[in-house]
C-alpha cells in the first residue's frame, strides 16, 4: 500500500533542493561555479544555511523507508531488479544524454581540456559525461546503497528490525549523536560530494526500522 505522507514528504524536500539550488547560483559565499551575489550581504543566503544539512538526508531517509516497505512485498532478487531498472539504467542514460553538457561547462571552468589535450577523444567525452552527473549523484548513490542494504539484510536478517520495536524518544534523541559521528565520514575534502557517511547511515538506519517510533 503506497505510503501517501512519504510521497508528500518527498515532493516537498524536492521542492526545497530545487529553491536551494537558485539561490545558490547567486549566493555571497563561494564564487566557483555560480553567478555571483546581488548585493554584498544577501539575507537569502540564510536559508542555505537553514536547509543544507538535512535535507538531502531526510530524501535518503524517505528512500530508506520506501525500500523497506518495498522488501515487505517482493524478494531480494526482484527489488534489486525493479531497483536496477529505475535507478541505474536512467541514471546512466542520463550521463550520456544531457551529462556531457554540464561535464562540458565544469571542465571548462576548471580548464581541464587543457590538461587532457593529448588524450583520445572519445576518452575525453567519457570523462565530460562523468563530470556531469549533477543531481543524477543521488539516484547512484540510492542503487548503491541498496545493493548494500541486501548485502547487510542478509547477514543481519531482522534482528535489528525487532529490537526497534520498542524504542522510546530518548533513544531516538540519542541517535542524533550517531547521526552527527556519520557526518563526519568520508565528507569532503576525501570524497567531494558524496556524503557516503551521514547519507548511508540514515537510509540504512530507516530501511531496517521505518515505523519504530513509540512516544
Amino acid at each position: 500500500m503506497r505510503k501517501k505522507y512519504l510521497d508528500n514528504v518527498r515532493w516537498i524536500t524536492v521542492v526545497l533542493v530545487v529553491i536551494y539550488h537558485v539561490i545558490y547560483m547567486y549566493n555571497g559565499v563561494t564564487s566557483f561555479g555560480v553567478v555571483g551575489p546581488f548585493h554584498e550581504n544577501q539575507i537569502q543566503d540564510v536559508y542555505e544555511y537553514i536547509v543544507y544539512p538535512w535535507f538531502m538526508l531526510l530524501l535518503f531517509v524517505v528512500s530508506g523507508m520506501s525500500a523497506r516497505f518495498d522488501l515487505d512485498q517482493c524478494d531480494s532478487k526482484t527489488f534489486l531488479k525493479k531497483r536496477t531498472r529505475k535507478l541505474l539504467v536512467p541514471s546512466t542514460i542520463g550521463l550520456f544524454v544531457g551529462g556531457w553538457i554540464l561535464g562540458y561547462y565544469n571542465m571548462l571552468i576548471g580548464g581541464a581540456f587543457e590538461a587532457f589535450a593529448n588524450v583520445p577523444k572519445p576518452f575525453t567525452f567519457l570523462i565530460m559525461c562523468i563530470s556531469g552527473c549533477g543531481p543524477l549523484w543521488y539516484i547512484q548513490m540510492l542503487w548503491v546503497f541498496c545493493l548494500l542494504l541486501l548485502f547487510i539484510r542478509k547477514i543481519e536478517k531482522d534482528r535489528f528490525y525487532h529490537k526497534c520495536e520498542n524504542v522510546n524518544i530518548v533513544i531516538l534523541l540519542l541517535l542524533t549523536i550517531f547521526i552527527y559521528g556519520s557526518a563526519q565520514i568520508l565528507n569532503t575534502p576525501i570524497i567531494v560530494v558524496y556524503r557516503f557517511g551521514i547519507y548511508g547511515t540514515g537510509r540504512k538506519d530507516w530501511s531496517f526500522s521505518p515505523d519504530f517510533i513509540k512516544i
